[in-house]
């Protein structure tokens, strides 16, 4: 593990180019950035190619999907993830905004899951 914070835990797994990030709880929009920043850091730090992110533990969202397609996957891109594994959360207003607001043609293979398995198979992670 490379970061543990109360909403954010992210692995790296730096031979493979894979970061894990695992969100709990409520995320607000500065968490949100926070995490998403935090993220970008390990990104460029260790030449991240795959990211599989776990929101399963996200018990509800307020942030800002707009900031998301706009400023943080674009820069993702630019650092070289060329895979985005998507873990819903179970909270079905989650799983919608999410569904409606994320732009997917952003030049990064994104899909969504619903199981962490599935995810990790399509990575094909561990």
């Amino acid at each position: 593990m490379v970061h543990q914070s109360e909403f954010l835990e992210i692995r790296v797994n730096p031979k493979e180019k894979i970061l894990l990030s695992n969100w709990t709880g409520w995320l607000n929009t500065e968490k949100g950035h926070t995490g998403c920043l935090k993220i970008l850091d390990y990104v460029n730090e260790y030449k991240i190619t795959k990211i599989l992110n776990d929101n399963s533990k996200v018990t509800g969202h307020s942030g800002d999907t707009k900031w998301m397609n706009e400023v943080w996957i674009p820069k993702l891109r630019e650092a070289g993830v060329k895979y985005f594994a998507w873990i819903y959360s179970y909270e079905f207003f989650t799983q919608l905004e999410i569904d409606n607001t994320v732009d997917r043609s952003t030049g990064i293979s994104m899909r969504t899951f619903f199981l962490p398995e599935d995810a990790r198979q399509w990575l094909q992670v561990f």
